[in-house]
């Protein structure tokens, strides 16, 4: 499933899920550093704000990504170049790519010239610029497309190939499974040895949270989205537009009147569809859009930062 996450910058971010790390880097005051968000302010620039709606760094960003492991990607004019700032507002990694991805295991996918590679906080390149697609690191592995079709396989750390496995699209790990689909068959899950986990059987699929993983199916009433647990079976029916994994114990769905709306695991519509698009929560507050414009919800489904 290449959705990409609600991001202010063009990034081009191959992965569904917001990184949510089981040990999280605290601030002096004890909060996650990367409880930051982003958002439009006045003239059209962007800045950040806090959970509870203050704007605590003004900017102003032409481009502003969500952070993650303490920093963010910016642009400081539009359609320039891209750096990252930690959550003082500081550069710490200068203006220097075309596109630039999240930090995950500390580095993070950059491009330049139509080819991605990965860069540490210092900015050094440790992973070198030869991919035509270069998701975030998962488990110490990481999907990249190569090739002139632009075929997948799985990177480590080093840059090497652990498996010799190739395939036509494959999403990052999450919980020790990857969706893939190879060449001429339906989308499946692979373990960490690039055995199958659960058979081929979906159009499209996208990562485990919680034991459960968005995956696309054919029913009789059409192509539909549901949840399929790590036994391959369906824990939530097929019965959306359009899924995305879960996060904090709810799941951005699609229903079929176009609209965005959140889930539990039991399938219980916890925050009701009313948004032309929605994204996975992240410390206790979600992206919504209406149109061209956003704003932020708690898990109340109430306004943190009204969608303007």
């Amino acid at each position: 499933m290449f959705k990409p996450a609600i991001l202010l910058i063009p990034l081009v971010l191959c992965s569904c899920a917001p990184r949510q790390d089981n040990v999280v880097a605290r601030s002096d005051d004890g909060k996650p550093p990367e409880a930051l968000f982003p958002v439009k302010t006045e003239g059209g620039q962007y800045g950040y704000i806090d959970r509870s709606g203050k704007l605590v760094l003004k900017g102003p960003y032409a481009g502003a990504s969500r952070f993650a492991e303490g920093l963010a990607a910016v642009q400081m004019k539009k359609a320039g170049k891209v750096g990252y700032i930690d959550t003082t507002g500081k550069l710490v990694i200068p203006l220097q790519f075309d596109l630039g991805d999240w930090f995950s295991e500390g580095v993070a996918a950059v491009m330049v010239n139509h080819k991605w590679g990965y860069v540490d906080k210092t900015g050094k390149l440790v992973i070198p610029f030869s991919f035509g697609i270069a998701q975030p690191f998962e488990s110490g592995r990481a999907a990249v497309g190569t090739g002139p079709t632009g075929e997948f396989g799985f990177i480590n750390t080093k840059g090497e190939f652990p498996l010799a496995n190739r395939y036509e699209m494959a999403m990052p790990y999450r919980e020790g499974l990857a969706a893939v689909r190879s060449f001429t068959e339906r989308v499946k899950f692979i373990d960490m040895d690039g055995k199958p986990a659960i058979p081929p059987q979906f159009l499209a699929a996208g990562e485990f949270v919680d034991g459960l993983a968005p995956v696309q199916a054919q029913t009789p009433q059409g192509v539909r989205w549901g949840f399929v647990d790590k036994q391959g079976k369906m824990a939530i029916p097929a019965e959306y537009a359009n899924a995305l994994p879960f996060a904090e114990g709810l799941a951005p769905v699609q229903a079929l009147s176009g609209k965005w709306g959140f889930v539990d695991a039991k399938n219980t519509m916890v925050i009701p569809p009313d948004w032309d698009q929605a994204g996975q929560f992240t410390y206790g507050l979600s992206q919504v859009w209406n149109g061209k414009k956003f704003g932020y919800i708690g898990k109340d489904g109430k306004y943190v930062w009204p969608i303007q």
